[in-house]
């Protein structure tokens, strides 16, 4: 026995002296609870319902005439989202983000309000309400609807942790085993040796998406077409460079493989949380989802959810948040080309 407990103090101690360990053990779970908390303090999501509004010809205040209409008990339960067309709105409902498609009367058409079959009664409510006056139709929604919501988190989800580690866990890898203080000593300049890391890494994520786009196509049904698999591609390329970017700085200021893996451990799960993988910012707390907005892998999310669902393909209207990706990607690989040394 006396050596189960040599061995039992020992393993004790080993994570205790470690900052970093003793820190994610022990605070990580409380971490995890006050993010959870936050995220949902004023309860899950989900629990208010959307209907997408599809504004009439030639309508300028396309979210107020349908407010307006609602009665004030039905405008207080509900969040109208402002779409650009009804094949927009008709994405939305079978990617679940809606529950109802409003249809604002104009221009002599009547209104309507289009629903899948479980949410009958709800689409009647809503026709039904002062001013309103539309008409209901039930419509069919695909089976895996929701599936094909998350597809575009959990590819940013498998970008991001590539790009994380391929530079944060690598180079604090290669500057343990002295492999970069070997590399001083050659006249290879700082930029290549960064480029072929992307290039490499970049090899791997496009055979890293094609497997989940087939997987996700063949098994559930995610709406590919040959524009939408490209923007696909695109972004999530500008997605890796911005991930590979923050693994890089991560990398130049820390030293040990440990921390360098409990950092990125610790980083993700509130990432994840904040970046719309699984609901909308707009369900969570003001300062949350202004934090949320500004991430890569929300924009990353956001523009994959764009092409893949809403079938938009516009340069200019994906401009945004392909700016918001390059200016992550310019301003972490500055920084870290900067900080970088070939050994300490």
């Amino acid at each position: 026995m006396s050596a189960f407990w040599a061995f039992a103090r020992l393993r004790l101690l080993d994570v205790l002296r470690s900052a970093s360990s003793a820190s994610f053990v022990l605070l990580f779970p409380v971490a995890l609870l006050v993010v959870v908390g936050l995220v949902f303090m004023n309860g899950h999501p989900f629990e208010e319902r959307t209907i997408a509004v599809v504004p009439a010809p030639g309508a300028h205040d396309d979210a107020a005439r349908p407010a307006a209409a609602l009665d004030a008990e039905l405008a207080r339960d509900v969040r109208l989202l402002r779409v650009r067309s009804e094949a927009e709105g008709l994405a939305h409902l079978h990617a679940r983000t809606a529950s109802a498609v409003l249809v604002v009367p104009g221009g002599g058409a009547p209104g309507r309000v289009l629903v899948g079959p479980r949410d009958r009664i709800f689409g009647r409510g809503i026709a039904a309400s002062p001013g309103v006056k539309a008409e209901l139709s039930v419509v069919e929604v695909p089976r895996w609807g929701y599936v094909h919501y998350l597809f575009p988190g959990i590819l940013t989800f498998s970008v991001m942790l590539a790009g994380l580690f391929a530079t944060g866990y690598t180079m604090v890898l290669y500057r343990q085993n002295r492999f970069l203080k070997k590399l001083a000593t050659t006249p290879m300049p700082k930029a290549v040796f960064v480029g072929a890391q992307i290039a490499a890494r970049s090899v791997l994520v496009l055979g890293q998406i094609a497997l989940v786009a087939a997987a996700g196509a063949l098994l559930f049904g995610v709406p590919f077409t040959a524009a939408s698999a490209s923007w696909v591609a695109l972004v999530s390329l500008l997605g890796l460079l911005a991930f590979m970017g923050a693994g890089f700085v991560l990398a130049c200021v820390i030293t040990t493989e440990d921390l360098v893996v409990d950092i990125i451990s610790a980083v993700n799960l509130p990432v994840v949380f904040l970046s719309e993988i699984f609901f909308p910012l707009s369900s969570l707390p003001r300062p949350l989802a202004a934090l949320g907005a500004l991430l890569p892998s929300t924009q990353m999310v956001r523009l994959i959810r764009e092409t893949l669902l809403f079938g938009v393909t516009d340069p200019g209207q994906l401009a945004g948040g392909l700016a918001v990706l390059a200016g992550w990607t310019v301003a972490t690989f500055a920084l870290s080309l900067r900080l970088f040394r070939w050994h300490r």
